[in-house]
């Protein structure tokens, strides 16, 4: 009884918002970096990614889904944005079993050197500077029963914007059924929950070039809350290939509702090929990827790839290394 209400308060929370939302209300949220998806293999799926698992890289998307996490499992990956940002990321989970899974993760973003210009000096001054955005967050998980899961990830969240700077806590609750209808599973979250953003100090605006006589504070904003359900099962399944299809439905507070669909074609679990589109994004669209995985005494490696299209805006390629054991 308990986990049916948990599952109608999330879908209710994802799906009612959409109801009533008439316009995108975009460059209203702060810490966007969080938004990006990490994983390789997500990725190249479209980012169709709320009822997959089976690795740390769960985290990133519905950390319910690390109950799948074998034993330990490392993930790290690495994109390098437009504009010369970076992104950076990793997850370590060790499964304790009957006491849940248990993770570490953290994010980071580097804008790199920017040029700096003045209202005065608007050629540039000759100097640079930088601004990052920093992530650090513990994670837990655990089977309530044999199909129903939970998961949650708490975040310690910060934003350096070289004049100032803030921190705040996030946490992302994740669900994940298997419905035991063949092999149909059903994920939820609802991501980036937390506090609000406050700048210390404050900042002197400008009109037509001149100065306003009194200086202004700094509007709090906000991070960029996300209600997230997916489905996934296996199309085919033998012991030398399987097909995955998946789906998702993103609702951000930030934007318009998406729709995000994905595959992956596995050849005895070494060798991958996986493709993905996302519908309604403001830029993003085709995804694709592949990836190989190797075996070796009770370890297991993996890579990666993902190739992202964004249209008006340059491609983006995305790299995980994977070390499960």
């Amino acid at each position: 009884m308990l986990r049916k209400s948990i599952l109608i308060v999330l879908l209710a929370g994802l799906l009612t918002p959409a109801l009533g939302q008439e316009f995108a209300k975009v460059g209203t949220m702060g810490a966007q970096f969080l938004k990006i998806d990490l994983d390789a293999r997500s990725t190249a799926m479209g980012s169709a990614s709320m009822a997959m698992g089976g690795d740390a890289g769960a985290i990133f998307r519905n950390p319910a889904a690390l109950v799948n996490v074998p034993a330990t499992s490392f993930v790290a990956s690495y994109a390098p944005w437009f504009a010369d940002i970076n992104l950076y990321g990793a997850a370590l989970a060790r499964n304790f079993y009957q006491y849940g899974v248990v993770g570490l993760h953290f994010i980071y973003l580097n804008s790199g050197e920017i040029e700096e210009t003045t209202v005065a000096q608007q050629q540039g001054t000759g100097n640079t500077f930088s601004v990052s955005d920093f992530a650090v967050g513990l994670s837990y998980a655990r089977r309530l029963t044999n199909k129903f899961s939970i998961g949650g990830n708490l975040r310690w969240i910060h934003e350096d914007l070289y004049i100032s700077d803030a921190s705040v806590f996030g946490v992302d609750v994740g669900l994940l059924y298997e419905t035991g209808f063949q092999t149909l599973r059903m994920g939820m979250s609802i991501r980036n929950f937390g506090g609000k953003f406050n700048l210390p100090g404050t900042y002197q605006d400008f009109d037509n070039g001149q100065p306003l006589p009194q200086e202004s504070t700094y509007l709090g904003y906000d991070l960029p809350i996300e209600f997230a359900f997916g489905l996934a099962a296996e199309a085919l399944q033998t012991p030398e290939h399987r097909i995955t299809l998946a789906l998702d439905a993103i609702h951000p507070s930030d934007n318009y509702e998406r729709v995000q669909i994905g595959g992956e074609y596995a050849f005895t679990e070494t060798a991958f090929l996986r493709a993905g589109y996302i519908f309604r994004h403001d830029t993003a669209g085709l995804n694709a990827g592949a990836g190989v995985a190797v075996p070796m005494s009770g370890y297991n490696l993996g890579i990666d790839y993902a190739f992202s299209n964004f249209t008006i805006l340059d491609n983006v390629h995305r790299f995980t290394f994977r070390f499960n054991f």
